[in-house]
């Protein structure tokens, strides 16, 4: 969680800079979540109630979020 700013005062330059930090993480997470959701299977309702299928499933969708990044040498890994 990132720090919050106390009432009438200002956060530190570390704290400032280790919430910058946070929030770039949580950007890229939020991003590769996005992508991996291409996939509609991931994010529709799943009506397949075997055990492990689910899991399969998002296991198959990260792949291929892998495969389409390492497919474009433009931009950075994840």
């Amino acid at each position: 969680m990132p720090t919050k700013t106390p009432r009438g005062q200002e956060l530190t330059r570390e704290q400032h800079r280790a919430n910058q930090a946070l929030h770039q993480r949580r950007l890229r997470i939020e991003h590769v979540h996005s992508r991996v959701k291409r996939g509609r299977i991931v994010q529709d309702r799943m009506r397949l109630w075997k055990e492990g299928v689910r899991d399969v499933v998002m296991e198959r969708c990260g792949a291929l979020h892998h495969f389409r990044v390492r497919l474009t040498p433009w931009q950075p890994m994840v």
